[in-house]
C-alpha cells in the first residue's frame, strides 16, 4: 500500500491493515447488546463474505444501489462489501423527507435495493421511483450478522478497480436546495485518506468514536478502531451525553468527528459534573460553525487535546481547517462581525474567491483580491468529480481556471488582512438590505455571544429585492425575559453595524436546522414561515 495512498481503493487499504496488525481491535459497540466487537482480520472476513452474499443476491461489478441500512457495523460491512465486489453504493439521508429521498433515487435510477425489511415493503409503493430495480436484498441486522460470521460462507476476491472508476454516490442534504448525488471516484476517497493521515496526523491505534457515520468508513484504512456509539447518528441532537462521555472514558478514545450538537452536548456533560477528557489528541466539530464560546469550553476539557474546525462539504472535504487556539486568538473579532474563521487551506488544496454570480463561471472569471468577498472555490484532489446524471448542477458548481477545475462551495467569504480564511454564510442565504448586502455570519455570531441565546438565525422579510433583515432567537431557557434580551440584541447589533436597525425580532422554541447534524439552520424555511405571518396580519392591519 503506497503511503501517499495513489493506488488502490479503501477496501484494498482496508486489507493491508488486517493484513499488518490481524488481531487488533477493529469496530466495537459500546454496548455489547449491538453486536460483537470485531478484530481488523474478522471484520474483512466479515466483508469478503458480505460481498459474496452480495454477488449471490445478483450484484456484480458495475451495478448501482441503495443503501438503507442502520448505521454501524451493518453500513460498514455492507458499503465495503460493494466496493470490495464493484458495486457502486447510492448512500441517502433518508432525514431528508420522503420526497426528496424519492427525488433522488429517480435521479440515480438504481438497478438494486440492499435495505431494511420496512425500506423494501415501503418500496412497493412508490412504483415509479423504484421502477428501475431489479433486485432486492432485505438485511435483517441479527440473521445477517449471524450469517456474515460463519467460515461456511466462502470469500469473494476483490474486485480490481481504477482510480478514475465511480466508487459510490453520496447525497447532500439538501438544506439550502435540491439534494444532489455526489458522484466520488477511488481517487477522491484515497485523497481524503491520505489527508487525515498527513495533515491531520491520525495514527495506527488510534480508537475513534463514530458519531457521524461516513467517517467510520476512513478508519479500517488508517488502522483506527471504530467505538460505535449507543446513538441514533441521524438524530445527534438526542443523543445522551453521559453515554457518550462513558464511551471516551471506557474505551480511551482519541479522536472524534462530531457534529456541534453533540460537541456541545458533551463539553455541557463534563463542565455539570467536573470531567476531563485526557485521552483524547482531538474533536472535530463540523457540519456548522461553533461557536466561539463552545470551542473554548470544550478545549478546557479536552486538556491534552485539540478541538478542529475543519471546513468542507458532501462535495469536497477536508478544505481547510482551523484550531481552537486560533478561535481563542479571533474571538473578538468574530463576535464582532468580520465572520467566522476558516483558517487555512489542506496541503494542497487550493481555495480562491470569485465574484458573486447566480450564473455559471466561464474561465474568464477573475480571482478577487484579499479582503473582497465572493463566492469560496476549492481545487484538489479531495474534489469529488461533479454531480450524478446532474449536467446542469455540475456545469453551475464546476469550471476551469489557470489549467485547474474548482468547485463553487456555495459559499461566502474572503481573506482577511492576515492570510486567514473566513466564512460569511451560504450565498442563497445571505439578504439584500436598504444599505446593502448583509450576511449570516456577520450577523449571528453577535447575537450568539449573548447569555441567553442558544441559537440565532439572520432572515431577510418583504416581496421587494431589498428586504427587512429580521432575527430570530431560541432561547436557552424560555423563562428568559425576552423584552430585556431583545434590546440587548439590538444594541449588540447597533455597536457593530451603526446603520442596521433589527426592528423585527422573532422567537422559536426550536429553531429547525438539518437532519444530518442538527446544527446547519434552516433559514430559508423560516423565511418562507415568518414572511407569511407578517404578510397575513399586515393584511389585517394588525402589524405595520
Amino acid at each position: 500500500m503506497p503511503e501517499d495512498f495513489s493506488e488502490g481503493n479503501l477496501v484494498s487499504h482496508f486489507a493491508e491493515t488486517a493484513r499488518s496488525m490481524p488481531n487488533r481491535l477493529a469496530i466495537v459497540p459500546a454496548q455489547t447488546k449491538q453486536f460483537a466487537p470485531r478484530t481488523f482480520a474478522e471484520l474483512y472476513s466479515d466483508t469478503s463474505r458480505c460481498a459474496e452474499k452480495l454477488r449471490n443476491a445478483g450484484l456484480q461489478k458495475g451495478d448501482k444501489s441503495l443503501l438503507f441500512v442502520k448505521p454501524g457495523y451493518d453500513l460498514i460491512v455492507l458499503a465495503f462489501g460493494m466496493i470490495h465486489l464493484g458495486v457502486i453504493p447510492i448512500i441517502i439521508d433518508p432525514g431528508m423527507g420522503i420526497k426528496s429521498v424519492l427525488s433522488c433515487i429517480r435521479t440515480t435510477k438504481p438497478n438494486f435495493l440492499v435495505g431494511i425489511p420496512l425500506v423494501c415493503w415501503l418500496s412497493n409503493f412508490f412504483p415509479r421511483a423504484f421502477s428501475s430495480i431489479d433486485g432486492r436484498l432485505k438485511i435483517r441486522s441479527s440473521s445477517f450478522r449471524k450469517e456474515i460470521v460463519t467460515p461456511s460462507i466462502a470469500w469473494t476476491p476483490p474486485v480490481q478497480s481504477s482510480q478514475s472508476d465511480l466508487a459510490a454516490i453520496v447525497f447532500t442534504s439538501g438544506s439550502t436546495g435540491k439534494p444532489k448525488g455526489v458522484r466520488y471516484l477511488h481517487k477522491t476517497f484515497n485523497a481524503q485518506v491520505y489527508t487525515l493521515k498527513k495533515y491531520f496526523n491520525m495514527q495506527v491505534g488510534e480508537i475513534d468514536l463514530a458519531t457521524l457515520p461516513i467517517f467510520a468508513l476512513f478508519n479500517p484504512a488508517l488502522g483506527i478502531t471504530t467505538i460505535i456509539p449507543e446513538m441514533n447518528p441521524r438524530k445527534p441532537a438526542l443523543a445522551n451525553a453521559e453515554k457518550l462521555v462513558q464511551a471516551i472514558q471506557k474505551f480511551g478514545v482519541t479522536s472524534a468527528f462530531a457534529s456541534p450538537v453533540v460537541g456541545r452536548k458533551i463539553q455541557q456533560w463534563c463542565t455539570q459534573h467536573a470531567i476531563t477528557l485526557p485521552s483524547m489528541k482531538r474533536i472535530f466539530l463540523a457540519g456548522a460553525p461553533s461557536t466561539p464560546n463552545l470551542i473554548e469550553k470544550l478545549s478546557k476539557i479536552l486538556c491534552k487535546g485539540k478541538v478542529y474546525l475543519p471546513y468542507g462539504a458532501t462535495e469536497a472535504l477536508p478544505v481547510a481547517q482551523c484550531m481552537s487556539e486560533e478561535i481563542a486568538i479571533n474571538k473578538k473579532s468574530i463576535e464582532g462581525g468580520a465572520g467566522s474563521l476558516l483558517g487555512s487551506a489542506i496541503s494542497g488544496v487550493s481555495v480562491s474567491i470569485f465574484p458573486i454570480s447566480r450564473a455559471p463561471f466561464s474561465e474568464d472569471v477573475q480571482e478577487l483580491k484579499g479582503g473582497e468577498v465572493g463566492e469560496i472555490c476549492v481545487s484538489g484532489d479531495i474534489v469529488s468529480d461533479g454531480y450524478y446524471k446532474m449536467p446542469g448542477a455540475t456545469m453551475d458548481a464546476r469550471f476551469k481556471y489557470d489549467g485547474r477545475i474548482f468547485h463553487r462551495m456555495g459559499d461566502l467569504g474572503y481573506y482577511d488582512k492576515f492570510g486567514q480564511l473566513r466564512f460569511l454564510g451560504r450565498k442563497a442565504e445571505r439578504i439584500i438590505t436598504e444599505n446593502g448586502p448583509l450576511e449570516t455570519e456577520r450577523c449571528e455570531p453577535v447575537v450568539n455571544a449573548l447569555e441567553g441565546v442558544r441559537r440565532s438565525a439572520l432572515i431577510g422579510i418583504g416581496s421587494d429585492h431589498a428586504k427587512e433583515p429580521c432575527i430570530v432567537i431560541e432561547l436557552e431557557d424560555e423563562k428568559l425575559d425576552k423584552k430585556i434580551l431583545q434590546n440587548s440584541i439590538r444594541q449588540s447589533i447597533l455597536s457593530v453595524f451603526p446603520s442596521l436597525e433589527i426592528k423585527r425580532i422573532f422567537w422559536e422554541r426550536s429553531i429547525p436546522v438539518d437532519s444530518r447534524h442538527n446544527a446547519k439552520i434552516h433559514r430559508l424555511k423560516l423565511t418562507k414561515k415568518w414572511n407569511g405571518i407578517v404578510s397575513k396580519y399586515s393584511k389585517a392591519g394588525l402589524i405595520e
